[in-house]
């Protein structure tokens, strides 16, 4: 793998250059320079850039990205994978909230809107007894 340029690494790794420069910026992409000044990613910068890109795609903040950061550039394979699994299980419950928070966020509105198409339609205000602006516990009573 060539050394790239930080315009070619942008185009090949889909992550813009302003985010490549961030990451050098807070120490977790490190690049060389060139005798012109020019950022250079060596292969290894380029496989960390795939780490960090992985690591971002399951949802890891930079802080937990630098952590574990540290541990595969110095350790063994197995202990990357010890690091790495209560994270990801952090993060699959994190997820598992968020659904339940939308599963039930998907209902209200489900709720809302039969509400409000069953609500007739008047050619006054309207009123805070109108079907929709209720919940259903509100509307059973």
């Amino acid at each position: 793998m060539p050394d790239l340029r930080i315009s070619e690494l942008a185009a090949s790794s889909g992550v813009p250059a302003t985010t490549l420069r961030y990451y050098e910026t807070e120490g977790i992409l490190p690049a060389d320079r060139s005798a012109n000044g020019y950022r250079i990613y060596t292969e290894r910068a380029q496989e960390r850039l795939a780490f960090i890109t992985a690591a971002k795609a399951l949802q890891m903040s930079l802080p937990e990205i630098k952590l574990l950061l540290r541990v595969w550039e110095t350790d063994t394979c197995r202990a990357v994978k010890s690091e790495l699994r209560p994270a990801i299980a952090q993060q699959l419950a994190n997820a598992e909230a968020s659904i339940a928070q939308l599963t039930s966020l998907h209902s209200t509105l489900t709720a809302a809107l039969a509400r409000l198409d069953d609500t007739p339609d008047k050619d006054s205000p309207c009123s805070p007894e109108c079907a929709w602006l209720t919940t259903p516990a509100q509307n059973a009573s």
